[in-house]
């Protein structure tokens, strides 16, 4: 079990990069006291509607009850693990600087730095799948925005690749002064690949997947619930999920809602890319010999010469 490093937003980490020492680690401990130094800082400022220098939209002023995320283990919460998360030093390109780069991501959604926030998905923002101008405009909905992050994953190889999975979970006010809640999963990726670049080698967003928290009145996923996307229907066009399966092996599917089609790859090698069917509830898909069926985080997967087997979303 990971314990649950739990990280309110207020400008935290995206205001500025943590210092790093000349052993390329980090001092979480450094990053925190000057991220304690943004706050004082914000909350020394005029509680305007909106800061006209990036558009972010300053927090309720007190005519709307205060949001309440649910706590660790409690349904609509993170994770509630028992290992502590260390708080010294970290390097780069370990599991924790894959979940600094998380925070940061969250952090400068929540501070309306949009251009800074997609540039941390891969291929300098272009894996978002969206302009700079519809990313912000996926977040338009919202009058504040903040996220808390669970502990990462385990470090999970591919060809050329390395892959960890944080828990994240959203507390959101629409602009109609609804509460958003939401949970799910942010994945991300480096590669390792001989002739990467150093660029490449760094943390980068390869998926985030967000769904309405169970039993906390989400509202319905739309533009920035899913990767970030805008889609006036409400469902993200590309949504990514990662699988374990009953026999230990993974898999990762590649969700395009726009061509109704999901992409299974397994090790970075693309197994098939199956076409939606019409299910009387959850997914399925289906081509030749592949099949890929589920509601929730449950699913089957059905390959070549192979039995049905039992799988879940990896959180």
């Amino acid at each position: 079990m990971r314990a649950v490093l739990l990280v309110p937003f207020l400008c935290l980490a995206a205001c500025s990069q943590p210092a790093t020492t000349g052993n390329s680690e980090v001092d979480i401990n450094d990053a925190a006291e000057r991220a304690r130094g943004d706050i004082n800082t914000y909350n020394a400022t005029d509680n305007v509607s909106e800061v006209a220098t990036n558009g972010a939209v300053a927090p309720a002023t007190g005519d709307e009850p205060p949001l309440a995320p649910a706590e660790p283990g409690q349904p609509g919460g993170l994770p509630d693990d028992k290992t502590p998360v260390s708080e010294g030093k970290f390097t780069p390109d370990s599991a924790q600087g894959a979940a600094n780069v998380a925070q940061i991501y969250f952090a400068s959604i929540e501070g309306g730095k949009y251009a800074a926030a997609r540039a941390l998905w891969g291929n300098d923002g272009a894996d978002s799948k969206l302009s700079p101008a519809a990313f912000a405009a996926s977040f338009a909905k919202y009058k504040e925005y903040h996220a808390n992050i669970g502990g990462p994953g385990e470090i999970e190889g591919a060809a050329g690749s390395r892959y960890v999975s944080v828990p994240v979970q959203v507390y959101a006010r629409l602009k109609d002064g609804r509460p958003d809640y939401q949970t799910g999963t942010i994945v991300l990726r480096r590669a390792v690949v001989d002739g990467a670049t150093a660029e490449q080698r760094k943390w980068h967003i390869y998926s985030v997947d967000l769904k309405p928290a169970p039993g906390r009145g989400g509202a319905k996923p739309e533009a920035g619930g899913g990767t970030g996307a805008a889609d006036t229907s409400g469902t993200p066009p590309v949504v990514s999920a990662r699988y374990r399966c009953m026999d230990g092996s993974k898999f990762a599917v590649r969700f395009d809602n726009q061509r109704d089609t999901a992409a299974i790859t397994r090790n970075g090698r693309t197994l098939a890319t199956l076409d939606g069917q019409k299910p009387a509830s959850g997914i399925w898909y289906r081509k030749g010999p592949y099949e890929l069926r589920g509601k929730g985080d449950a699913a089957t997967l059905t390959t070549p010469g192979q039995p049905p087997i039992a799988c879940s979303v990896i959180r």
